[in-house]
C-alpha cells in the first residue's frame, strides 16, 4: 500500500496514489502538524494521533467560533476501522474535545412530536426555552440529539501541496494507476448535511429537498452546540 520493494530498493508511493488506493477521490480537509511525540511515544500513541489528526484537520473557522461539523460513532468506525471503545480511548490520548450538540426543530405539538419521533426514536424530547434563546420565552419545541463533534488538538497548516495531489488524484481516478496495484473503487461524494451559515443550509434544502439540513446557532458554551434543523 505505501512502498514496493525488491531485493535492493524500497520505493515509497506518493500521497496521491496512497489516496488512490485507499478509495479517496480527494482531500479536503486541512493538513496538521504532529508532535514529534507522537513518532517517539510507542505505536499506541501514534495510532491516538493519527486518529486525532482527521478531527484536527476538520475543524473550521465560523462564525459560531471553532467548529467542527458533528459525525456519528458508526462513521467514525466506518471511516478508520476503530471501534467505538477504542474511539474514546484514542480521544483521551489525543487530548481531543467532544461538543455534544442538539438540533432545535418545530414548536411543540402533539404531531410534531410524533412525526419526530418516528423518525428519531429516543433522541427527541420537548425543550422548553426559558430564556428564549430560540424565540419567546417560555416556548417549547421540538429537539432531538445529533451526533457529537470531535476537535482535535493538532494546529493545522497550509494547505500548500494539497492542490497539486488533488490534480494527481483526479487523473489517477480517471485514468486508473499504472502497474498492479489495485484500487477499491470507492469513490462516492455525499450530500452535506450540516453548515455554519443558514443560507447555505437552505440553498442545499432546495436542490435536495428529501433530505435533513442544519445550521449551528452561536452558543458560548464550550462543550455543547445548537443547531437550527430543516427537511
Amino acid at each position: 500500500l505505501f512502498w514496493a520493494r525488491d531485493k535492493t530498493h524500497l520505493w515509497l508511493r506518493s500521497a496521491a496514489k496512497v489516496a488512490f488506493v485507499l478509495g479517496v477521490g480527494r482531500l479536503t480537509n486541512r493538513p496538521v502538524a504532529l508532535p514529534v511525540a507522537a513518532l517517539t511515544d510507542g505505536i499506541g500513541a501514534f495510532r491516538a494521533h493519527l486518529y486525532a489528526a482527521f478531527h484536527s484537520g476538520r475543524t473550521k473557522e465560523t462564525p459560531a467560533g471553532s467548529q467542527a461539523m458533528p459525525i456519528a460513532r458508526d462513521t467514525l468506525a466506518r471511516l478508520s476501522g476503530v471501534s467505538r471503545s477504542g474511539q474514546r480511548n484514542y480521544e483521551a490520548a489525543a487530548s481531543i474535545t467532544t461538543r455534544i450538540n442538539y438540533a432545535v426543530g418545530k414548536i411543540y405539538s402533539k404531531e410534531a412530536y410524533q412525526e419526530r419521533a418516528w423518525q428519531k426514536g429516543t433522541a427527541v424530547f420537548v425543550l422548553e426555552d426559558y430564556r428564549g434563546r430560540q424565540g419567546r420565552a417560555g416556548q417549547r419545541y421540538v429537539a432531538w440529539q445529533l451526533p457529537n463533534s470531535y476537535v482535535g488538538a493538532h494546529p493545522q497548516r497550509p494547505k500548500g501541496r494539497q492542490k497539486r495531489i488533488n490534480r494527481k488524484l483526479k487523473d489517477l481516478v480517471m485514468k486508473g494507476m499504472p502497474g498492479n496495484v489495485e484500487h477499491s473503487g470507492r469513490f462516492r461524494a455525499e450530500g452535506q448535511r450540516y453548515f455554519a451559515e443558514a443560507k447555505k443550509a437552505v440553498r442545499r434544502l432546495a436542490s435536495e429537498p428529501n433530505n435533513e439540513r442544519y445550521w449551528s446557532s452561536r452558543s458560548k458554551e464550550s462543550r455543547l452546540s445548537w443547531w437550527q434543523g430543516l427537511g
